[in-house]
């Protein structure tokens, strides 16, 4: 009957906490997130006694040591760069591909190179392009122009 009278009296108090809480949040876009989380502790406050009545219920956190989550964070940052780099590298592709395209050429394909400076930021390092043998005669003027268009070091080479 003790275990009822405590989880009564914590619900009652929840409820008075909630209401002087809400009377002092403002009337804006706060209001509904403060709703939502007040929603969210009521509603574990009504529900402790089945999980302290029923322990399997209870969830288990895992419970990660420091250099496990810097090993994860670490693994994530890592992932998120390639993937960055993949998507920089495809879209170069492209840009490359259409300049070539606006000039008639076709490209048998197109290698982006990255760097990364002391700083940690990306940089194009250079442009490989592997072109048809046809379209050596025009090379300088092709190589400057993309070098100017890109920022980078361009290489044609004839296959």
């Amino acid at each position: 009957m003790s275990a009822l009278m405590q989880w009564g009296f914590a619900l009652c108090a929840a409820m008075v906490a909630m209401g002087l809480c809400r009377m002092l949040i403002p009337s804006s876009g706060m209001e509904k997130t403060f709703r939502f989380v007040v929603s969210i502790f009521f509603l574990a406050v009504l529900l402790s006694p089945v999980a302290f009545r029923f322990p399997d219920l209870m969830l288990d956190l895992p419970i990660h040591t420091q250099e496990e989550t810097h090993r994860r964070s670490a693994n994530l940052d890592e992932m998120t760069h390639r993937q960055a780099l993949g998507i920089a590298e495809r879209q170069l592709q492209q840009i490359v591909g259409e300049k070539l395209s606006q000039r008639g050429i076709n490209a048998h394909s197109i290698t982006i190179n990255f760097t990364t400076n002391l700083e940690g930021a990306i940089e194009l390092d250079s442009v490989i392009i592997v072109l048809d043998a046809a379209h050596s005669e025009s090379e300088v003027a092709l190589r400057r122009h993309l070098e100017s268009e890109l920022g980078a070091t361009v290489l044609l080479h004839y296959a």
